[in-house]
Parts: structure tokens; sequence; C-alpha cells
């Protein structure tokens, strides 16, 4: 006769068993559930009292210990890495969907990458690959530059954020799950009925969250055909009350087509947007409308960002004002992405 106590009880009951002991406190998490028979054997933490009436028989028996999950990347590690180095494991990482991708890792921990990436699996189950980002966001598409380390070989997959799905292909596009608030900042702003031009629009998160909040008509642009084809199955994977007209272009080309129609203009091209300055003002309607520009600044980064403004906006538009100016996140060491927000009217052609 085994030494854990636990309850006997019928496998079609089993579950009720299950929870009735857990609102009790008497579930034993530290060992595993056994079945034997057509019965399943329910480890619990002590005798019942005689009030408590549950469906099975209280017995003992011998149940394995319940295997730990780890608290930390270091727990998942254990020896798998040189304990010296533990103190530089990334801290943070990002998840898109069920993939994880790991912003860097120092010299020391590369030969390690892929057991570090083997163990994050364990610390997220739900999660099905790890990536590491092994260079900057390159080229006229914006392609990130990633390496799978561990898990499956896999590129595509669909993020949620904020009651909208995102199709992403991690080999072709960009995208970033730390905007995620941003974008519903942003779309949380716009009014029904509003136009709205998205000029780097990549597979569109926010023009999704936008068409999800109001009644908006979205134009999005983007120069990536890869981009703008997973936009297309974007707008379909979602329930939006606007609509969104996917442009695959160059922005300034697209916006001079479009003509002064919008009430705002999304540039999230944080290293260019500046140099599209001109393309904002045309698109804009002649009596003024929003602009949510990113920039990158060093030091000083809010009034950094709105010097960078400052010295180009009065090319451009008539009368403009700085509504609002946040940092959105950091992007390098003493560098981050800031949102401004400036209401702007265009001068006359």
């Amino acid at each position: 006769m085994g030494s854990n106590l636990c309850i006997r009880a019928e496998k079609r009951s089993g579950e009720r068993v299950r929870q009735a002991l857990l609102r009790l406190g008497l579930y034993d998490r530290s060992r595993k559930i056994r079945e034997e028979g057509g019965s399943i054997l329910i480890p619990i933490l002590r005798p019942l009292e005689a009030a408590c009436t549950l469906e099975g028989e209280v017995t003992t028996a011998d149940l394995p210990p319940s295997a730990k999950r780890p608290r930390t990347l270091s727990e998942a590690l254990g020896e798998a890495v040189p304990r010296d180095l533990h103190a530089l494991l990334p801290r943070s990482y990002d998840a898109v969907g069920d993939i994880l991708v790991v912003e860097s890792l120092s010299d020391g921990l590369l030969p390690y990458r892929g057991e570090i990436g083997k163990a994050l699996l364990r610390l997220n189950p739900g999660m099905r690959t790890v990536m590491l980002k092994t260079g900057k966001v390159a080229g006229e598409f914006r392609v990130p530059r990633l390496e799978v380390v561990a898990g499956e070989e896999k590129w595509e997959t669909v993020h949620s954020e904020y009651g909208i799905r995102v199709k992403v292909d991690l080999s072709k596009v960009y995208y970033s799950p730390r905007l995620g608030w941003e974008r519903f900042r942003v779309a949380s702003s716009v009014a029904d009925g509003e136009t709205v031009v998205d000029m780097f629009s990549g597979v569109g998160p926010f023009s999704l969250m936008i068409a999800k909040c109001a009644m908006a008509h979205v134009y999005s642009i983007d120069l990536n055909p890869d981009a703008i084809r997973l936009l297309s199955e974007n707008v379909s994977l979602n329930r939006l009350c606007g609509r969104v007209e996917p442009i695959c272009g160059d922005a300034r080309a697209a916006a001079a087509q479009l003509g002064a129609v919008a009430d705002r203009v999304i540039m999230n091209l944080p290293g260019r947007s500046l140099e599209f300055l001109d393309a904002a003002a045309g698109v804009l309607k002649p009596g003024g409308g929003m602009l949510h520009l990113y920039v990158f600044a060093k030091e000083d980064p809010l009034r950094g960002a709105e010097s960078a403004l400052r010295r180009v906006a009065d090319l451009y538009f008539a009368s403009y004002n700085i509504r609002g100016t946040r940092v959105v996140k950091p992007t390098a060491p003493r560098e981050w992405q800031v949102a401004l927000d400036v209401w702007a009217e265009p001068r006359s052609p």
C-alpha cells in the first residue's frame, strides 16, 4: 500500500471531484493524478472531515510527484548555461502570436541560444517557436532579421491585441507587439465619419484598430506587397465597423493620388517620417487635421522629438500645434521611439 493520501473516483466524475477539492483547499498539487482501472486517484492534502461528502472513497496509493514548472528563465535553464552567465540572460522578450522574439543576446550567451530558446518554450507552454533578432530591420520593405533558435521552423502566426487579430509573416514583414497600447490609444480618438490615411501601414495594425473602434474610412498604404497581401487577409479576419482600403505603393505617390481627403494621418516610420511631411500636408483636408507622427530621439527624447519636428514643420504647414508627446518604447541604448500628436493646417497650394 502506498503512502500518498488520495480519493478514488470514477473517471466520469473525476474532474467534478477535483474541482470540489480545489474549492475546499484539499487538492495536493505536488502529486500527479493517476489512473487505475476504471478509476482515477486524486491526491489530497489531509483526511476529509466527517461532514465532507465527495463522490469517491479515501485511500492511499503511490502517486508520482508533479513536474515543477519553472518560474524564471534561470530556473528553466539550470546548468544548461554556466551559472556565471545567468546574470546576462534576457529579462524580456516579445510574444507575437505563438512566436517568442528575443531582442538580443550578449556575445557570451550566443553559443547557448538553442538552450535558451528551449528553456523559453518550457517557461511559456503556449508558444511554439523562439526567434532571435540578428540585426536591424532592413531594406525598403522593412524586413526583420531573425533566426529560429528553438521549436518549429514557423514564421506565420496570428497575433491578438485589443479585440483585433493580425496575421503576420515575420520572414517578410515587420511587426511590433509593443505598440499595442499606442495603436489602441490613437484608434480611441478617431470619430465616426473620419477619413484616415495610414501612410506606412505594414500588415495594418493601426488601420484595423481604427476600423474596429470607429466607422472610419482608412486608406492603408505600404510599399511591401507582402504586407498589403497580409493586410487584405487581416481585413477578412476581423469584424470591422469601418472600412480599410489597402494600397500597395510609395506613400508619397499614393498620397498625391488621394489628394486632400484626410482628417487624420498616421506616420509610423520613425526613422524617416519627417521626410514625408510634405506628403502628409498634401493629403490633409484644407481646414487641417491630426498627425500621429513617430520619430526616434536621443538624450532628452520628448524635447528632442519636438525640436526635430519644429525644424521642418513651417515648410509645409500654415500653422500647427503639438497636442501631446509621449515615449512609446526604448529602441537602443539612450534612444527612444516618440509619438507626437500634432494638429496641423497645410499651406494653401
